[in-house]
């Protein structure tokens, strides 16, 4: 591997384990490294100037906010900025860390896309992680680095072009307790009011409206298990217009009270709970 050794300045931040390796690097005008020959998963994320890259003899091009996939076995040229100092960082998981469904995702991932805010949070987390000096401190490490591959192939996949149905979902999902978050919907899948009543029936057999306040009454359920909130609270806090509603919506979708379903989900925790308890004091 070549590289010229006088036109970059280390930025003194390289988190790393045995497998995956965090690093940050500022080259000055006219830096190059390569030809090399990509051993792991890596993710490539460029700050400022501009790098071109030529992969398997295809030349790709990378501008600032966005971050480039490169997979292993492929040669790789990389040439920064002639008039302006280029920084990066970089995210690098050894190929045998990572499962093989992330793979599959990862193989069939965008080469580059913009840099999302769950990538950048997820980079900058693992910037700030502690050296790799104790087995926790690793494991911490390799875990960052595989949530920011998985992130970047959730982020590929959920650019590709949805369906009018998929558009609409998303949209409810993302802002389900906003008064106007139906109306939004028409907008968000870019259809008329019954064009979207009409995709709905055909593809989820359901209207947005119905839609909506299931996932509003299924995210009421959750948090009557996992809250001490009054049913009141629950309520409102789900969007629905009053308790009795919401108590009329639980009923429908679970045949019991919100009351009645709490007691039961809580009563089965707690026997789950002790059971397991006792197993765990007879080994």
């Amino acid at each position: 591997m070549g590289y010229d050794g006088e036109r970059f300045v280390w930025e003194n931040r390289r988190v790393r384990s045995a497998q995956v390796c965090f690093g940050e690097v500022l080259y000055q005008p006219g830096g190059t490294c390569g030809p090399r020959v990509q051993r792991d998963c890596q993710l490539v994320f460029l700050h400022s100037g501009s790098l071109s890259v030529v992969v398997d003899g295809q030349r790709r091009r990378l501008a600032p906010g966005h971050v480039g996939l490169f997979l292993p076995s492929r040669t790789e040229d990389f040439s920064f900025s002639e008039t302006h100092p280029t920084h990066h960082s970089w995210c690098s998981v050894a190929p045998t860390l990572v499962p093989a469904a992330l793979r599959r995702a990862l193989d069939s991932a965008k080469e580059s896309q913009t840099c999302s805010e769950m990538q950048a949070r997820l980079l900058a987390a693992g910037m700030t992680l502690p050296a790799g000096e104790s087995e926790l401190a690793r494991s911490a490490i390799d875990h960052v680095g595989l949530a920011l591959l998985a992130a970047y192939a959730h982020d590929s996949a959920a650019s590709v072009e949805l369906s009018v149905v998929a558009k609409a979902t998303r949209y409810l999902d993302e802002h389900l307790f906003e008064p106007d978050c139906l109306l939004r919907a028409h907008g968000a899948a870019g259809v008329s009011r019954n064009t979207l009543i009409t995709r709905f029936r055909q593809e989820l057999r359901t209207t947005p409206s119905r839609y909506l306040w299931r996932r509003r009454t299924e995210r009421g359920i959750a948090m009557l298990a996992e809250t001490g909130h009054t049913i009141a609270e629950i309520a409102y806090a789900c969007g629905f217009r009053d308790p009795f509603h919401f108590s009329r919506l639980v009923k429908g979708l679970q045949g019991s009270s919100p009351q009645n379903l709490r007691r039961q989900i809580w009563t089965s925790q707690g026997k789950q709970k002790a059971k397991r308890a006792r197993a765990r004091a007879g080994s």
